[in-house]
């Protein structure tokens, strides 16, 4: 496996730090999904109120990393980082201590706060701490850490629930992140304070833009997609959209430097990236249910079939990111993932047709599926991290985030309509299977999508100096 590449001692410090980081919050996300029914218990709670524990911090992530990305231009790499990293882990402690439902709650709301930060400057700091020739591979290697944070999460959540109780996941999280935030205080240089000042009207009305969104993606499933609360959500998104657009069009210094859009490398490289994620939300959201419906699986052995998907993801991203450096090709490598994408999940509906599938199969298709992400996360990383100027990084970073966690929740939403559109409900395995095959035919359409804009974006030129 790929090495961090050779060069000045203080990079690879600050490298360790976002890895750290991103090894963490990634890892606190998948942990936590698995704590839901032990919550249920000791609070006495339904599922309904603590499936809020995930909720709230996703909600809170999504709406403000693209302000923090901005934030990052604004005061700097080092302060943003840091400051994300002592926020999550304070909260990380609340979420420890809380006794409820709502405390526990409101605590994960400002971890989401902390984790947003924390994801807009990582992928900055390393930008501007490596050369362009290595910058895939450095990419490539806090993606592994990001597959091995969700990889590891089932696990280590069982085993600690297990062994002690809930809330030993929240409090390891308290010591890493003072750990980390004083080795990045020390390795990421310090920025001076940019002269440009940060939009405030802006920023609310995108964060409640977005907030309103995923709120919408989140439950559209529970109202329906034609209810009333469904139909007020989504005329409230477009409402704050348009405002934000044309607030963001009137200040000088705006939260979305929108003249990024004109850049055909970022642009199309952003586009594919939320593609490919709206293909793998497609069906992760659906498959434990085809796992247990269909094929009768444990939660232990379903466990296992799933960790196929990051295991292998964790593996191809550092040497895709290698050889796209090795190679001098972001768009090449990062189209031959897309593609293998779509293919991977067309030969998943065919093998899942009528159940006829083992657990053996579907968990080498989402092998496959971990190779096809991987292939492609990198090489497309580095193109839109690698397109804009320095004084942007910050925004290019909270954009790739926002990209993939706005991409999981579409596909989530869209696969999980096309999973009931052709299960008409029933909880039969010919159902389940049924309902995995239309929501794999989606997917695969999606990964076309995305292998036709990184196509259509261009080769990678070096970062714009000006």
């Amino acid at each position: 496996m790929p090495s961090p590449p050779e060069g000045n001692p203080s990079r690879h410090v600050a490298f360790a730090a976002v890895a750290i980081g991103t090894f963490m919050s990634t890892l606190d996300a998948s942990v936590v999904n698995i704590a839901l029914p032990t919550l249920a218990r000791d609070f006495g709670a339904d599922l309904g109120q603590v499936e809020w524990v995930v909720l709230s911090y996703l909600l809170a992530l999504s709406a403000l990393l693209l302000n923090a990305g901005r934030l990052v231009d604004v005061i700097g790499q080092r302060r943003v980082y840091t400051t994300g990293l002592l926020v999550f882990g304070i909260a990380s402690g609340a979420c420890a201590l809380s006794g409820s439902v709502i405390p526990l709650v409101i605590a994960r709301v400002v971890q989401g706060v902390g984790g947003a930060m924390m994801n807009a400057a990582g992928p900055a700091i390393l930008t501007a701490a490596y050369p362009p020739a290595q910058r895939g591979r450095v990419l490539g290697l806090v993606g592994l850490a990001v597959s091995a944070g969700l990889a590891a999460g089932p696990a280590v959540g069982g085993f600690i629930i297990g062994a002690l109780s809930w809330h030993w996941i929240f409090l390891p999280n308290v010591p890493i992140s003072f750990v980390a935030a004083f080795v990045a205080s020390r390795a990421v240089p310090a920025a001076a304070l940019s002269k440009e000042r940060f939009d405030v009207a802006g920023s609310i009305l995108l964060g409640l833009f977005l907030t309103a969104l995923m709120l919408l993606l989140t439950q559209v499933h529970v109202w329906g997609v034609w209810s009333a609360k469904s139909g007020a959500l989504l005329a409230l998104s477009l409402g704050l959209l348009i405002a934000f657009l044309i607030v963001e069009k009137r200040v000088r210094a705006p939260v979305i430097d929108l003249g990024l859009f004109r850049n055909r490398l970022f642009t199309g490289s952003a586009a594919a990236g939320f593609l490919v994620f709206v293909t793998l939300g497609a069906v992760n959201l659906v498959m434990p249910f085809y796992l247990t419906r269909a094929l009768g699986l444990s939660t232990t052995e379903m466990g296992l079939v799933l960790t196929s998907l990051p295991v292998v993801l964790a593996v191809v991203s550092p040497f895709s990111g290698w050889l796209s450096d090795r190679l001098h090709s972001t768009r090449g490598i990062a189209s031959t993932g897309a593609i293998l994408a779509a293919v991977v999940l067309v030969l998943l509906r065919f093998a899942v047709h009528d159940a006829v599938a083992d657990a053996v199969t579907v968990a080498a298709l989402l092998g496959g599926l971990g190779l096809a992400i991987g292939t492609f996360q990198s090489p497309n990383n580095s193109a839109v991290m690698g397109s804009v100027r320095a004084e942007r990084l910050g925004t290019a970073g909270g954009l790739l985030a926002s990209m993939r966690v706005t991409g999981l929740l579409v596909g989530n939403a869209v696969g999980g309509a096309a999973f009931l559109a052709a299960s008409g409900g029933s909880t039969a395995p010919a159902a389940a299977a049924k309902g995995l095959a239309l929501s794999s035919l989606v997917g695969a359409a999606t990964g076309l999508l995305a292998a036709t804009a990184s196509l259509a974006r261009g080769p990678s030129a070096a970062r714009p100096s000006t």
